[in-house]
């Protein structure tokens, strides 16, 4: 009994810290992931909507902003103007891991995110 006690203690506090990782996300990441993970081939209105309030929020990183506009600019794939910006983005080593993730998934994006990449954004999103 104590030892099945022990095993649910453990399970609680790891599924705490998982939600505490989720909260530490910015919104501006929270919102992008949510919306890469619905993309079906371009982003709704509302998704550019929600995308344009990321890049003129003066509280964005440049980086939230560079990958809100590029996701913004998705047609099926990553915009040819966006790609060298978003590996920019990836290979800045100052740069979130949440904003590297969301740019190496638009950047390999082809009309909507793969399954694996869809587990990687349900880690980012509330």
């Amino acid at each position: 009994m104590r030892n099945w006690l022990n095993i649910v203690l453990a399970f609680l506090i790891l599924a705490g810290a998982a939600g505490a990782v989720n909260a530490a996300e910015t919104k501006a990441v929270q919102t992008m992931a949510g919306i890469l993970t619905n993309l079906k081939h371009i982003p709704t209105d509302a998704d550019k909507q929600a995308l344009k309030q990321i890049v003129e929020d003066k509280s964005a990183t440049a980086d939230e902003k560079t990958v809100a506009q590029a996701l913004m600019d998705v047609q099926h794939t990553v915009a040819p103007a966006d790609k060298p910006k978003l590996e920019a983005v990836v290979a800045d080593a100052k740069a979130a891991g949440s904003v590297k993730t969301l740019a190496g998934i638009i950047l390999g994006l082809h009309h909507f995110p793969s399954d694996s990449d869809k587990e990687k954004l349900r880690a980012l999103s509330p």
